[in-house]
């Protein structure tokens, strides 16, 4: 009885994949975060100035920042599927039982940064509406009292 071809060869691995270190990533991802948090946290103190132009440019930072982490976050969202974890939660958890101590660390963390990411972001989000509702009510006292130029005072605000 010939057995030979039956079995594959060990010698013979499959082609390495150019998949980062899990550590890498999510060391990346927590970076990401905690720059676009103090972005945020900048525009936030910014509304309190009434400098409009200062920030439009800072909102627009943000935005531009978002856009560029999209790849970043969405290979975050790979490794999650790779590890079989619906979260981040789940992913330090599964860190955590295959030894990776470290990556369930930042697993860890880039978790506690998002949700003051996304404390930090509905707080922000409030004072800017709270902005242009004050915005809208001065521009229709002034409009009642007669003071417009053709759209000029509402271009200026």
């Amino acid at each position: 009885m010939n057995i030979a071809g039956q079995f594959r060869n060990l010698d013979s691995a499959p082609p390495a994949l150019d998949i980062p270190p899990v550590t890498d990533v999510l060391r990346h991802g927590l970076e990401l975060v905690e720059d676009i948090s103090r972005k945020l946290h900048y525009l936030d103190t910014l509304m309190l100035t009434g400098k409009p132009n200062d920030i439009s440019d800072a909102a627009a930072g943000i935005e531009a920042a978002l856009k560029a982490a999209a790849p970043s976050f969405a290979e975050i969202a790979e490794t999650m599927g790779r590890l079989g974890a619906c979260n981040l939660t789940a992913a330090a958890a599964q860190l955590r039982k295959i030894e990776e101590d470290d990556a369930a660390g930042l697993a860890e963390a880039l978790r506690i940064a998002l949700t003051r990411f996304a404390k930090k972001s509905v707080s922000a989000n409030r004072r800017a509406q709270q902005l242009n509702r004050g915005l809208n009510a001065a521009l229709k006292s002034l409009q009642a009292l007669g003071v417009q130029e053709s759209g000029r005072l509402i271009a200026e605000a």
